[in-house]
């Protein structure tokens, strides 16, 4: 998924983080909170390492809402998609790159890996 575009706006980072976990079509919607919130209660659990592929990188404001996501590729690397325009790519950057960028006052960065 790697610098491709969505066809349209919409499409997001938590879709594409599911894409990425396996979930089919999950790349093309414009993926809510809710059901990311449900994927990540089914599918994950806490913990992770930077430097492993498959950690989800998952940012939450205030009150624990989730607000961006991304992946870990290994080897330093994470994949995210950094809005929901058509016009941004998902992309790959340095891991420590992407946590530096998304540092928002308020909000706190959990990580997942897979598994119940």
């Amino acid at each position: 998924m790697a610098g491709t575009f969505a066809e349209a706006s919409g499409p997001n980072c938590f879709g594409t983080v599911m894409a990425a976990a396996g979930v089919l079509g999950a790349e093309l919607e414009w993926m809510q909170r809710e059901p990311f919130e449900e994927f990540l209660t089914a599918h994950t659990r806490s913990g992770g390492n930077d430097n492993h592929p498959g950690t989800l990188l998952v940012w939450r404001g205030v009150g624990g809402q989730l607000e961006h996501a991304a992946v870990t590729l290994g080897g330093g690397w994470a994949l995210h998609k950094p809005a929901q325009s058509w016009t941004a790519p998902r992309v790959v950057l340095p891991t420590r790159a992407l946590i530096r960028a998304y540092r928002t006052p308020g909000h706190r960065l959990e990580r997942r890996t897979p598994g119940p």
